[in-house]
């Protein structure tokens, strides 16, 4: 009779071993997922930094061309371009901007702008939205502004 006694607390010290194992791993589980999130977090705050450093730009250089606001409407600047306008000149320049914070563009980033024109009290105003995409598509954000024209 005792040695059935023995081999049973045996038995449960393997048991106890293999709980407090699994309980352990569901530890380590939990540390690595925080580690992931917490990067994640911290590149979209970088990302959404590097836009906003952008769009600061880009805000910048509309405004010294008010009078043709509506002429950058669904402007894409993923790519540049090698024309000699104005609007051409920018969108190069934007392009090699966002190169440059973002890298190359991937297939499903975005980098665009929206002109909307709107007429509030009998004056003319502009919203403008730049949406920008990074790392494929993971990073998205919109910026807005409103610009009185002349």
């Amino acid at each position: 009779m005792e040695r059935i006694q023995l081999n049973s607390k045996k038995g449960v010290g393997i048991i106890e071993a293999l709980i407090a194992a699994v309980i352990v791993g569901i530890g380590f589980v939990a540390v690595y997922s925080l580690a992931n999130v917490s990067t994640n977090i911290l590149m979209s705050s970088i990302d959404r930094e590097k836009g906003n450093m952008l769009t600061t730009a880009i805000y910048e250089d509309l405004l010294t061309d008010t009078e043709n606001l509506i002429s950058y409407h669904n402007m894409d600047f993923t790519s540049s371009s090698t024309g000699t306008t104005k609007h051409l000149k920018k969108k190069d320049k934007w392009a090699k901007m966002a190169n440059k914070r973002f890298g190359n563009p991937q297939s499903k980033d975005q980098r665009k702008i929206e002109v909307i024109k709107k007429t509030i009290d009998g004056k003319d105003v502009f919203v403008v939205t730049i949406n920008i995409k990074s790392r494929n598509g993971i990073a998205k954000n919109q910026f807005k502004t409103i610009i009185n024209a002349p």
